[in-house]
């Protein structure tokens, strides 16, 4: 049994079930999470049980079957960049946990538009510059929405509300033009093979 995904699943929930809690208790204006021009506070609720219930879910099915000794293959040992590249994407999930708890509970009066997506962009690209540091290849992907977060945010911050599409074809144009020097310098890839 996973215990790390078991005491996830357990925490999502019961932050999942506080803010259905609150959701409830409190009246329609406390409780905040815009989508657009719509207050949905129950977004996180849902999300946050879902991603607790598929982790209890897979915590169960992480357990060693007991076979016979000659049936038994043995597990490939990690390496120390696979172990640490795992303990990087726990601690990246934790911070953007985090960040969406914090954004389903600040009233979005406090916070300028564009500052969340800013801290999602600030975490993806800093987990993948983590990587690159202990030498670890980097995520395309979570580079990729990271730039497209940065960018995002700091483009609404500045009043331009409508640059979220050229600005997400820019990117995946610049991207396909040094793809090739990232390919040759093996920056991009699976932890494993580091």
């Amino acid at each position: 049994m996973s215990k790390s995904r078991l005491i996830g699943g357990i925490i999502c929930l019961a932050v999942a079930g506080l803010l259905a809690v609150l959701n409830v208790a409190l009246p329609e204006n406390k409780v905040v999470f815009m989508v657009g021009d719509t207050n949905m506070p129950f977004v996180p609720v849902l999300i946050l049980g879902i991603i607790g219930v598929v982790l209890l879910v897979t915590s169960r099915g992480t357990e060693q079957r007991e076979t016979a000794p000659e049936m038994q293959k043995e597990a490939p040992e990690l390496s120390e960049k696979a172990i640490l590249n795992k303990r990087l994407e726990t601690i990246g999930w934790g911070l953007f946990l985090i960040m969406l708890g914090g954004f389903a509970l600040v009233p979005h009066e406090l916070v300028a538009k564009g500052l969340w997506s800013i801290g999602v962009g600030v975490i993806m690209l800093g987990l993948n510059i983590t990587r690159y540091f202990f030498q670890i290849r980097m995520s395309g992907f979570t580079t990729f929405l990271g730039i497209i977060s940065l960018l995002s945010g700091v483009t609404q911050m500045l009043g331009m509300h409508n640059l979220d599409a050229p600005i997400l074809l820019i990117v995946l144009g610049a991207y396909l033009v040094v793809k090739p020097w990232f390919e040759k310098r093996q920056l991009f890839g699976k932890a494993e093979d580091s």
